[in-house]
């Protein structure tokens, strides 16, 4: 269940990065991670990650950035894979997938198992997932598609472990009876239609349930918890000589309802937006577009037999771009942003004095200003961008009320960029860096950093064309210091700085078959992949792989 950050944030990070698979939301109305195994890897055609505040496009929770995930409609001529591989920690993994058009239907099915010991005492985890696509129309006139993924996990929960435990024994867990279980299915759908010359209409459909299940002897705890929900997307859009606009309704139904040994609850969330962009040619270089969302949500339930108050908020948001094309591929742009996220239902809830649903928790919004160029040097490719972003009323968990509250502000100030480099025919090399100075405004932690936000990440990359065949892979990340997950005061230790490196092996064998290896942290580095207080969660050590894929 690994947790995506982008922007600056630190705890509950992935509930300020909205995840779209196939423009489907997957991230969850309360703070559980999103189960990347439940994502069909055949079917991803691309993965395009869009930084900053981007809630006007595309709603809730695009506060830091989005992750979009596009998947592929199959070839005209049947098409396939298989692909085995097996490495550390008798770790194993298996995919297959068959494509193709039988007269006007496209059909994909795909299967995957993946299985693992883990790293560490009760860190192992096991996934079966398959599922089924159908595209039809294969001109430019009308398309739709049908695709339902099936996904079951189980997992261990092996829990943090304190300084001195890590020191005799990194790999071993204080809780190696804790265990989870998660059975997901989703169903997509969708269609793009012409309406007219200029006119057209587009739409989806989305379906997502997860029953997720925690045995948790150390806490004395059970729970069953089923997620659902429901989304709804149309669209109208409209392409001219000169500009691009759309006009759309995004609405999601969320149902969360959990089964424990504590207390029964159920809460439900409502949430209607609508939304236009609109990007327009004001002349050969210049370029403008801009976007505008206005949103409600309401949320509900009850607890423990306690039937709880609804709770209604509105926000909007709103973009504001300008882009210079300076010739060959060349541009600057720049982009004023406000952006917003409602509270998820874990957070708004609460138990002291009564359960409720607390009225005084707001949705946490800011403005963002963004300056950026992507620039082309003969071999060489460079892009980055300069931005500051103000925020209010960001929520955080304070673990002296034992309540979730907002914060005065929170400013951040960024920088990140990427270079590639084709050194020659057969080698290619690049890096990405990223700063962040994430700082609170005010309050009684004025002046402090950001908890769990490194103020540096540094990825470099070469990629080496040994022969015809055989091609080498090398990369090195570097992750800076930062402070230990809810010491807002600042007061206590800092998570330390850290190398890993990795390096892989594909080799070609005739026209269909690939034998690969790789070997992740290489050089078996001890490092804290992240700490919450005096709890330590040791990273993975040295990991490594084979393979072999056949592809038809």
């Amino acid at each position: 269940r690994s947790e995506v950050s982008i922007g600056g944030f630190g705890e509950n990070a992935s509930q300020r990065t909205l995840v779209l698979l196939d423009g489907h939301r997957i991230n969850a109305n309360d703070l559980s991670q999103v189960n990347w195994y439940s994502i069909p890897l055949y079917l991803v055609d691309s993965i395009e990650v869009i930084r900053g505040g981007q809630s006007a496009a595309y709603g809730n929770h695009a506060v830091g950035g989005v992750i979009k995930i596009n998947t592929i409609r199959p070839s005209i001529e049947p098409a396939g894979s298989v692909e085995v591989s097996g490495g550390s920690f008798d770790s194993f993994q298996g995919r297959a997938a068959l494509s193709q058009w039988v007269g006007g239907v496209g059909f994909t099915l795909h299967g995957e198992r993946s299985e693992s010991n883990g790293f560490r005492q009760n860190g192992d985890h096991e996934t079966t997932a398959g599922g089924l696509r159908l595209d039809w129309g294969k001109g430019d006139t009308w398309k739709a598609y049908l695709s339902w993924n099936l996904a079951n996990s189980e997992f261990g929960l092996p829990g943090d472990l304190n300084a001195s435990e890590i020191v005799l024994n990194r790999r071993q867990s204080n809780e190696p009876s804790n265990r989870g279980e998660e059975k997901a299915s989703h169903g997509r759908s969708g269609f793009s239609m012409e309406l007219a010359e200029d006119w057209a209409i587009e739409g989806r459909v989305g379906y997502l349930d997860r029953d997720v299940k925690a045995t948790m002897p150390s806490m004395s705890f059970l729970s069953d918890t089923v997620y659902e929900t429901f989304s709804l997307s149309p669209c109208i859009l409209h392409e001219s000589e000169h500009s691009i606009s759309s006009f759309g309704l995004d609405y999601y139904r969320d149902r969360l309802v959990a089964v424990t040994n504590y207390a029964d609850s159920s809460l439900r969330r409502r949430t209607l937006g609508a939304f236009a962009s609109t990007s327009r040619s004001l002349s050969a270089d210049w370029l403008w577009n801009s976007s505008m969302r206005i949103e409600s949500a309401k949320t509900s339930g009850n607890y423990d037999g306690t039937v709880l108050n609804e709770i209604e908020a509105e926000e909007w948001a709103g973009s504001l771009g300008l882009v210079r094309q300076l010739g060959d591929g060349n541009r600057a742009y720049g982009a004023l942003r406000r952006f917003y996220r409602y509270p998820a239902t874990d957070e708004i809830l609460v138990f002291f004095p009564g359960y409720s649903l607390n009225p005084l928790l707001l949705p946490e919004s800011g403005f963002e200003v963004e300056l950026g160029v992507d620039w082309n040097w003969e071999n060489l490719v460079f892009g980055g961008r300069l931005f500051r972003q103000w925020m209010k009323d960001e929520i955080i968990y304070d673990s002296a009320s034992f309540a979730n509250l907002n914060l005065d502000a929170t400013n951040r100030l960024g920088l990140d960029f990427t270079l590639q480099w084709q050194v020659s025919d057969a080698i290619e090399s690049g890096l990405r860096y990223e700063y962040v100075r994430a700082e609170l405004d005010g309050g009684s932690y004025d002046g402090s950093k950001v908890p769990l936000v490194p103020e540096s990440l540094l990825r470099l990359y070469a990629n080496f064309d040994l022969s015809d065949d055989l091609r080498m892979n090398w990369g090195s990340s570097y992750v800076g210091k930062s402070f230990a997950g809810g010491d807002f005061a600042n007061s206590s230790f800092k998570v330390e700085d850290y190398w890993l490196h990795d390096l892989s092996l594909d080799y070609q064998f005739g026209d269909r078959t690939t034998i690969f290896g790789g070997i992740e942290n290489l050089f078996d580095e001890d490092f804290l992949s992240t700490a919450f207080g005096s709890g330590l969660y040791p990273g993975a050590g040295r990991s490594g792989k084979v393979g072999l894929r056949y592809s038809f």
